[in-house]
């Protein structure tokens, strides 16, 4: 039930991005890509992946209990076992996939228990305190330190590696969008002298 509702809640978005995305004006005629380009591609790309996710989600035997109802009427119970008369019987290889079916359906059943809340809500406090981090602090320097914050709430714990990535992977992305694109972005309290 959950991945239905995910899966049309982001359909939902890509309609909305490509609405918002064709409100915006084309652009002077000189002009290669103009500023709808971008826009209309995130959006196309979000509908393409949303459409998958909702075929995905309303096939038929996609719930938990649909495949688990599928195995029992072919000679298997719940737990994947296959029960003495289909073993006898000689079961062929349909049998193995209706059991991996259900050992499937188990396992995405028991994600929803998994999910590890405080693991979330540091996340999301990491992304409060870069952006509150991003005008005053700079674009560079926030970036960096959120990607450590992330990198050590996933689980490193190697904080030389995870700076040193979190800066490069900052810094190139400054200078791609601020000195090549002419996109300003936040130089903070340490400026680049290049």
């Amino acid at each position: 039930m959950t991945q239905r509702i995910v899966s049309l809640g982001f359909l939902a978005a890509a309609v909305v991005v490509l609405a918002q995305a064709f409100s915006i004006p084309q652009g002077n005629g000189y002009q290669a890509v103009g500023p709808r380009a971008f826009p209309l591609l995130v959006g196309v790309g979000l509908a393409a992946v949303s459409v998958i996710g909702v075929v995905q989600a309303f096939r038929p035997g996609s719930t938990p209990g649909a495949v688990a109802a599928g195995s029992v009427a072919s000679g298997e119970d719940t737990s994947g076992e296959v029960v003495s008369a289909a073993v006898a019987s000689g079961e062929d290889a349909s049998g193995e996939v209706a059991s991996a079916a259900v050992a499937s359906g188990e396992d995405a059943s028991s994600e929803d228990g998994e999910t590890h809340w405080p693991s979330v809500l540091m996340l999301l406090g990491a992304l409060a305190a870069y952006a509150l981090l991003l005008v005053p602090a700079g674009y560079w320097q926030a970036t960096t330190l959120f990607f450590v914050a992330v990198a050590r709430v996933l689980g490193s714990r190697r904080l030389v590696r995870d700076v040193l990535a979190g800066l490069v992977l900052a810094l190139a992305t400054y200078f791609l969008f601020d000195r090549l694109l002419g996109i300003t972005l936040p130089p903070g309290l340490i400026r680049l002298a290049f």
